[in-house]
């Protein structure tokens, strides 16, 4: 095994990795889309909950689910950091990386801040 199958294999485990993490997204959107829907249009839940809350949690859900991608996307960029082949893509990597670390702080300090608004 040379440098140039390692590379290759680096590679695939970095899409693969990215493929997960956009399918997280992807699934948590239409999680909170399909509650959203089923909130909208179904007025017996008004009793049970009120409509800020029910926004509250799919919210919170669709948070959690997209700071889960972005992390699984992070480590797929982290990886890719190993397999740049000059210092501009080098670059290049480490501000995608910083800004993706810097949004799911921030969303992480949202979800936390719902978590205490809902007590769970």
């Amino acid at each position: 095994m040379d440098l140039t199958d390692l590379h290759q294999i680096l590679r695939i485990i970095e899409g693969a990795i990215s493929l997960i993490g956009s399918l997280v997204i992807l699934a948590g959107v239409l999680i909170a889309l399909y509650s959203f829907t089923k909130l909208y249009f179904k007025k017996n839940m008004a009793a049970e909950m009120s409509l800020a809350q029910g926004m509250n949690m799919i919210h919170l859900t669709l948070a959690r689910n997209l700071t889960l991608g972005l992390e699984f996307i992070v480590a797929a960029d982290l990886i890719g950091t190993t397999t740049a082949p000059d210092y501009y893509s080098l670059g290049i990597l480490a501000g995608i990386v910083v800004i993706r670390i810097v949004l799911n702080f921030s969303l992480n300090r949202e979800v936390m801040m719902l978590s205490k608004e809902a007590n769970i």
